[in-house]
């Protein structure tokens, strides 16, 4: 059956990750990770079950659930502040998880039993992923290509052989055998895991039941010209941001380049001939910026580049030197383009040639010629500056104390009997009542309103909300439900099953978290030493 699988390209591995998504991390996967051989070689990797795991175990793991999060479409979050110590912490889980499927030999959904998913097992499962589906069919044209995709994004060798996906089918069936016993462990750990009728309900008459609020709007233009900056503020400002760009000269450069354009008759012709052309250009582009490249010298210790100007006119092109120049400005007679300055700030020491670059009318190669560095410009010519943008943060901040004094003072009246449009009276703020509106309506392209309708469900009539900053205005509100109408029933069976479905993962999701919490601290059990520390392991 694993013939069969081969046969018709194995891409398993993004079916954990394109159809399960996030689910993926959830339920846990973690390839071979159980199942290599070797010693156990230091404790300082952690235990499970009293066996100590290897670095060659815990470095799989954490791979592989780096690998499960660039699938899925977050890679780019890989690179956030904390990434790598959640990746290594989801690493552990699935280890953890893995094991339980051992120790429990759970076979009710899967009867291979315990360790094992039996072929056919995997292959129904691959075959009823929509993943790999076409027209509501399984497709192997479709799941080739897909593995084509896990090779090129995870960055897996191809095999020399008559198959150059072999290599990379057999690494992604061991996770997805490895997914289907953790899914199952993951349901007899939290099939009783639920919310309750009474929430969904709540929940749905806060979102979809029109709803009338009053608003206290505090609006930073307001406090500004209370507020004052010290030359000394502004002086302290300079000196301990030095590398602020705001207080800076702009880097500026100098480049050789050539440019290869259409001429006037070329740039009449049709797309595809046009198209034809400018790959002309590119190709004698690229054999210029080929012959750029630096040549070793007799003995192999050194490296001479080829004189970019000289290597141009042997050639017979026109090269030209720029003026220096910045990142925003196009140099003059070279065509308007971004292309042209963000490569020619891409060029170092090291890499002073470009490749060719493609521009509306022809092609450019460029060389580095010099460097401009950025300077620190005289506190004269910047403080003005300085002091605008002081004097905004203490604007800003005098408006953050305002609202959040004002949301104590409200509420204190409020528990007082006084009714809220007459309590802000009382504190000389102006009141905004709106048109009553549905929370789930209110519309994407109103920043200000979908603000104002989430903190409204979370809210019952009568209720004052703390300060709330605006991120579209840079304002700060306080929202007063006034009331709330009932909801229109019919959409509660729909708006029921979605929510469930969710609260059901976020549910699962945070009993799975203290459950591996728990298990680590069982007999036999130990996080690694200092785990966070893997979380960078490729």
């Amino acid at each position: 059956m694993m013939k069969f699988l081969r046969s018709q390209s194995q891409t398993v591995l993004i079916i954990v990750l394109g159809v399960i998504g996030l689910g993926f991390l959830f339920y846990g996967s973690s390839g071979n990770l159980l199942t290599s051989s070797g010693g156990h070689i230091s404790n300082d990797y952690g235990r499970i079950d009293g066996d100590n795991l290897s670095i060659a175990e815990l470095y799989n793991a954490v791979r592989d659930t780096r690998y499960s999060f660039i699938l899925a479409g977050h890679g780019q979050e890989l690179s956030q502040p904390g990434a790598s110590a959640q990746v290594a912490e989801e690493a552990w889980r699935q280890l953890l998880l893995l094991n339980e499927a051992d120790r429990l030999h759970i076979g009710a959904q899967y009867p291979a039993a315990a360790k094992e998913v039996s072929d056919q097992e995997l292959v129904d499962y691959i075959r009823k992923q929509p993943l790999f589906q076409k027209d509501g069919a399984f497709s192997p044209e479709l799941y080739r290509e897909r593995l084509q995709q896990i090779q090129n994004i995870l960055r897996l060798p191809a095999d020399t052989g008559t198959d150059p996906l072999a290599s990379t089918g057999t690494v992604v069936e061991t996770i997805m055998r490895n997914e289907l016993r953790a899914s199952a462990v993951s349901e007899a750990l939290l099939a009783t895991v639920r919310g309750s009728a009474k929430d969904v309900s709540e929940r749905y008459e806060k979102i979809y039941a029109p709803v009338t609020v009053t608003v206290v709007t505090f609006d930073p233009k307001n406090y500004i010209g209370t507020t004052t900056v010290k030359p000394e503020e502004i002086e302290s400002e300079y000196k301990s941001n030095p590398t602020n760009p705001a207080y800076r000269s702009k880097e500026k450069r100098k480049v050789d380049y050539i440019f290869l354009q259409l001429t006037p008759e070329q740039a009449k012709l049709t797309d595809a001939e046009k198209k034809a052309a400018m790959e002309a250009l590119g190709q004698k582009a690229l054999d210029f910026a080929l012959a750029l490249q630096p040549e070793p010298s007799a003995n192999g210790t050194a490296a001479s580049t080829p004189d970019f100007t000289a290597e141009a006119k042997k050639r017979g092109l026109n090269p030209a030197t720029t003026e220096f120049f910045t990142d925003d400005v196009t140099p003059a007679n070279v065509p308007p383009s971004p292309s042209f300055n963000s490569n020619a700030f891409a060029l170092t020491k090291d890499n002073p040639v470009s490749k060719p670059i493609a521009l509306d009318t022809g092609v450019v190669v460029m060389h580095l010629v010099e460097i401009q560095p950025s300077d620190l410009l005289p506190l004269d010519q910047v403080k003005d500056g300085i002091a605008k943008k002081l004097q905004q943060a203490k604007g800003d901040m005098t408006k953050q104390l305002a609202a959040a004094q004002a949301s104590q003072e409200l509420k204190a009246a409020m528990a007082k009997g006084t009714d809220f449009k007459t309590a802000a009276t009382n504190l000389k703020l102006k009141v905004d009542t709106l048109p009553a509106f549905v929370p789930a309506k209110a519309p994407q392209s109103d920043q200000r309103l979908q603000t104002i309708a989430y903190v409204a469900t979370t809210l019952a009539p009568g209720e004052v909300s703390q300060s709330v900053p605006v991120q579209s205005d840079n304002t700060n509100i306080i929202i007063h439900v006034d009331s709330r109408d009932k909801a229109d029933p019919a959409g509660l069976a729909d708006f029921e099953r979605q929510d469930r479905a969710s609260q059901h993962g976020q549910l699962r999701s945070m009993v799975y978290a203290d459950w591996a919490n728990w298990q680590s601290k069982q007999p036999g059990m130990r996080k690694p030493v200092d785990l966070q520390a893997y979380g960078t392991v490729q």
